[in-house]
């Protein structure tokens, strides 16, 4: 099985690395900046092979030039942000058609736009691993700055197919606020209860990452909106809050 580590960045971003079975090998998912990895990988004497960028915000490809320079180490993205030259130092385009081969296995891409018209999520099946960047957040979605309403509905959809066991790393720490904002219109038992457990978590200085798919198919609106007027409605609301 691969270990897997959540680092912190910049003001709220998380930067994952995922270890291999040996112990030796690592891939960083969307390293907004590269000090946090450099520094980890040094202390556990790791040797950086990929780079996966979920999409092309500086806030999550920020790192990249800094540890190619470091690591000679490949950079993979999106067909689409490829297309529009957006990965810095890309190596290798993927998509829903052609998915990512890491140390000998088959990671699954799911096409989301929505956030981005180049966004994508990572899956790995095995360990039932989800890492969608900026597209779902524990009780939230991402703002639509490129993508429409009914792009990032069907994307989460894709999203709510996989496993309900599916982990979520999702890409930043707003799962406390987002909060605020679902129970500011609706307030149940698994709200109240997700929200203690979350407090105690940013108590102990722990992230709220991963969530599961089962959680947020029960408290996140934006994956539980049955159409897409629902969606555009609740996603205008959450813009505003």
């Amino acid at each position: 099985m691969l270990g897997l580590h959540v680092l912190r960045a910049l003001k709220d971003n998380f930067i994952y690395v995922l270890t291999s079975e040996d112990g030796q090998q690592a891939t960083v998912i969307d390293p907004g900046e590269a000090a946090p990895v450099l520094k980890f990988l040094r202390a556990h004497s790791l040797h950086l092979t990929h780079i996966l960028c979920t999409h092309h915000h500086h806030d999550h490809v920020g790192g990249v030039a800094e540890l190619v320079d470091a690591y000679k180490c490949a950079v993979i993205g999106s067909q689409k942000d490829f297309d529009l030259n957006r990965i810095p130092r890309g190596t290798l385009a993927v998509s829903e058609q052609k998915p990512l081969k890491l140390w000998g296995r088959s990671v699954h891409i799911l096409d989301v736009p929505g956030h981005t018209l180049g966004q994508i999520c990572y899956y790995f099946e095995p360990e039932q691993m989800l890492f969608p960047g900026d597209t779902l957040f524990s009780a939230g979605c991402g703002r639509l700055f490129e993508g429409t309403p009914e792009q990032m509905f069907i994307s989460l959809r894709k999203i709510a197919a996989l496993p309900a066991s599916t982990k979520i790393y999702f890409g930043h720490e707003y799962t406390l606020h987002n909060l605020d904002f679902v129970q500011s219109r609706e307030d149940n038992q698994a709200l109240r209860a997700y929200r203690e457990h979350c407090e105690k978590l940013v108590a102990r200085g722990e992230p709220t990452s991963p969530s599961q798919l089962s959680t947020e198919l029960a408290i996140n609106p934006f994956l539980r909106a049955p159409d897409v007027a629902t969606f555009a409605e609740t996603r205008a609301a959450r813009d505003h809050f």
